[in-house]
């Protein structure tokens, strides 16, 4: 099995972006469903490529107008997880 060397912070918003956009399936798929209630915000490990692949997906859903209203929500995660892949950072940057 492949290292989850990519830990990713993301909203419940995000896992909702994800599911509807990301076309993910088997263990990242899971992880996210089994998102518990009541968290806002957890940490989601991956692989390079599943993080790459999410890019991608969530990148073609936006070029292709197929994230609809959502598209500014969804660049917006882009954004996060390809600073995520270029720096290794994968921490939110929210101000409470």
């Amino acid at each position: 099995m492949a290292d989850l060397t990519e830990r990713i912070q993301l909203t419940r918003e995000h896992r909702d972006l994800i599911l509807k956009y990301g076309f993910v399936s088997g263990r990242l798929e899971a992880s996210l469903r089994r998102w518990p209630k009541g968290q806002a915000i957890r940490r989601v490990g991956m692989t390079r490529v599943e993080l790459e692949w999410l890019i991608g997906d969530l990148s073609h859903s936006c070029v292709k107008g197929k994230a609809g209203r959502d598209v500014e929500q969804v660049a917006d995660l882009c954004d996060h997880l390809e600073y995520a892949q270029r720096t290794g950072d994968g921490d939110l940057d929210i101000l409470w």
